[in-house]
């Protein structure tokens, strides 16, 4: 074949389709027209960009169990410091917890704060750190009681209140939650006066007194209500002591007339046999004057009650920023905002006031089963007693619509201007009015609808917020009730 002369420039297609080519660049086939192209079997072909490499699978981070514990223990379970000089639940444990520590406090937190978690999350990891750092907590307390060089150091009394508190959100039925009564007494008067200079110390003494009149209510114990007198002291000089003070008053009246109604019994039953486990009353018995002063006082501090309700109104508005406390019966017919703080302490007031109530009632009808129709009372006429008990009924009720209207507040549910909110520390109010809560349950004078109230607030304390120990007195004795 002859040499034309040029080389040709058209592709395979081109010259089998013996068409002009159009010299053009080849392009990528999703660009190209179809059957177009100029494509030369001897060029070579454009590659395609090749894709990223796919970045390497960086592992994920190992959880921290003790982070995630603390975290939501803190965000839940603490109140937030607002520097209002107002006593709240543990405001001061973020600045007292060390992290990178290992004593005593941080053992006690991470037990507490790890079995919230396990309530919240599940999780048997949760549940095994937690008992396994409040078994070393407890050791480690025994050995600073026993060497008594840091007894009086914050650090101490806030892990044994955090120690105290396990019990309350731990699973049922296990151990006493008043088993560190005397261990917190005993930190409370080697304290002192000084613990009351700053505004941690009047916290950690109000929140472990609170502890040991619990204590002193369920297993009728008087001896750890007042450590070293220091409550009947600063009663004189602060409201707020003066109201610990009248609380503490009420767990020493209760136990006078607890002693005062055993005397009917055991004259009701002196031809049976002797028990060898019932408990028998001081000096050997009581006469009507004995019951007539205890009486005297209780009607007292009732009157007292009513006079912190007047006092701590301006007390409350001067101190704390404008905030507030109405008188018994006037909080549940207005529409006053009560921050969290002010409405815990309210409801632990109505609370000492229901406990009064009840114990004078408790009293009443002992003296009514014991004394026939033509027998006369020890202490009274029947027919005034008649009179004052619809009225101490009535005081009841108030003071338990009073309780179950702060409750949403003390649980941080609606805000300033009346709304919803959505994130607030209701673990910190639970672990504080549970107890009062659960009493109105087992009163038998508060009406259904204040029971069925109280239940519903304690299934949400136990079921939502993970404390456990929130349960109605009626299912925790068998369903009896206080009977009216």
């Amino acid at each position: 074949m002859v040499f034309p002369g040029r080389f040709s420039t058209g592709c395979d297609l081109c010259r089998k389709r013996k068409i002009k080519p159009r010299q053009e660049r080849p392009q990528a086939p999703h660009q190209a027209p179809p059957l177009t192209q100029n494509v030369n079997s001897s060029q070579t072909l454009v590659q395609a960009p090749r894709r990223a490499a796919p970045p390497a699978i960086i592992p994920q981070p190992e959880v921290s169990y003790d982070e995630v514990s603390i975290c939501y223990f803190i965000r839940r379970f603490v109140t937030p410091d607002d520097n209002d000089n107002l006593p709240g639940h543990l405001t001061f444990l973020p600045s007292l917890y060390k992290r990178e520590s290992h004593g005593l406090l941080e053992l006690a937190t991470l037990s507490v704060a790890q079995m919230a978690a396990y309530n919240h999350f599940g999780g048997d990891k949760f549940r095994l750190q937690s008992y396994q750092n409040y078994g070393r907590a407890l050791g480690a307390l025994r050995k600073t009681i026993q060497s008594e060089d840091e007894v009086t150091d914050d650090r101490v009394l806030a892990a044994v209140l955090l120690l105290t508190m396990f019990k309350d959100i731990g699973e049922e039925g296990w151990g006493d939650p008043s088993e560190h009564a005397p261990g917190l007494y005993y930190l409370l008067q080697k304290r002192g006066v000084e613990q009351f200079c700053t505004s941690r110390g009047f916290e950690l003494f109000l929140l472990a007194l609170l502890k040991l009149q619990v204590h002193s209510f369920l297993h009728q114990d008087n001896r750890y209500t007042d450590p070293g007198g220091l409550v009947h002291m600063l009663s004189v000089v602060d409201p707020m002591m003066r109201a610990m003070s009248l609380m503490t008053k009420t767990m020493s009246l209760r136990q006078d007339l607890l002693k005062c109604t055993s005397i009917p019994s055991e004259n009701h039953n002196e031809n049976r046999e002797p028990n060898e486990n019932q408990a028998r009353p001081e000096n050997g018995g009581r006469s009507s004057g004995s019951d007539q002063y205890v009486l005297q006082a209780c009607f007292e501090a009732l009157e007292d009650f009513d006079r912190w309700d007047t006092d701590a109104e301006p007390y409350w508005r001067n101190t704390f920023h404008g905030r507030s406390i109405a008188a018994l019966g006037e909080l549940a017919t207005g529409s006053t905002y009560y921050d969290p703080k002010t409405a815990c302490i309210i409801i632990l007031i109505r609370s000492a006031r229901l406990i009064l109530l009840l114990s004078i009632l408790e009293y009443y009808d002992a003296m009514q089963s014991s004394c026939s129709d033509t027998e006369a009372w020890r202490v009274g006429d029947r027919a005034a007693w008649e009179n004052c008990i619809p009225v101490l009924e009535h005081t009841i009720r108030l003071a338990i619509d009073d309780m179950l209207y702060c409750v949403p507040f003390a649980l941080g549910d609606l805000g300033p201007d009346g709304s919803p909110v959505s994130i607030h520390p209701d673990g910190a109010a639970s672990l504080v009015v549970f107890q009062p809560l659960r009493l109105v349950t087992y009163c038998a004078y508060a009406t259904p609808e204040q029971r069925t109230c109280s239940q519903n607030i304690l299934n949400r304390m136990k079921t939502g917020v993970g404390v456990r120990s929130a349960i109605p007195w009626s299912e925790q004795v068998g369903g009896i009730a206080l009977e009216a």
